[in-house]
């Protein structure tokens, strides 16, 4: 699903759903667009290579990937108010990006290979417990065929869901866990542990019942408030 955000400052386009555990493979022809563009540049807007170089800009305008992960196309305009357009072979490895306080940034596939394959995903959540989501997954609808062909004549829907969603969650002593699909369940009880060593933020998630319908993102923002230190 194509989402677009806007307001005053700025208008970017990306590939959103739903937080929520989906297991299945990646489609083969995924592709991640994501156009940034701003009336205005602050500090933050910058990239991070993988050998560490820090390159401030105005503004990032877009960058694009290939199904594998891999930037083939990236634009930015840089302090001198110069437009630069890198193509494939020309775009440095780059670690993480920032426009306007929204972080992008390269999310292993395998975090025991972190120099493996990998997408670009977005921060969601920001603090002391970190969350960061990649989410590429696709779901269609269409009428059940029956053997010789046809559509069903009783208006059973068929669903199709493809794609890959990864969600990456870090806790300030470094360690990070995947928490998406069957192998997050492990990882969440985990977290759950790290996060009701703070009473205040334990006492709450008892006591309120938002904690049974909210998202993993909304109840780690509630942590980050209430136990900052």
């Amino acid at each position: 699903m194509i989402v677009q955000v806007e307001n005053n400052k700025y208008i970017f386009v990306i590939n959103l759903k739903k937080m929520k555990f989906n297991p299945l493979p990646i489609a083969s022809s995924v592709l991640l667009f994501i156009v940034l563009s701003s009336s205005n540049y602050f500090s933050q807007n910058y990239f991070i290579t993988t050998s560490k170089d820090s390159i401030a800009c105005r503004q990032i305008n877009f960058f694009d990937t290939n199904a594998q992960g891999k930037m083939i196309d990236f634009e930015y305009v840089n302090n001198q108010n110069e437009t630069i357009r890198l193509k494939k072979q020309e775009i440095p490895e780059i670690q993480r990006l920032c426009q306007d306080g929204a972080l992008y940034l390269r999310m292993p596939l395998n975090l025991n290979k972190t120099d493996g394959y990998y997408r670009y995903g977005k921060r969601m959540v920001k603090g002391k417990i970190t969350v960061d989501v990649f989410d590429d997954v696709t779901t269609s609808f269409k009428l059940k065929e029956n053997f010789d062909g046809s559509y069903n004549s009783q208006g059973v829907m068929k669903e199709t869901t493809e794609g890959l969603y990864m969600r990456h969650v870090k806790l300030p002593n470094g360690t990070v866990y995947e928490v998406s699909g069957l192998k997050g369940i492990k990882a969440l009880k985990a977290i759950r542990e790290y996060m009701f060593e703070c009473e205040p933020y334990k006492t709450e998630y008892f006591s309120n019942p938002k904690y049974q319908t909210c998202t993993f993102e909304e109840a780690v923002e509630d942590y980050n408030k209430m136990c900052p230190d």
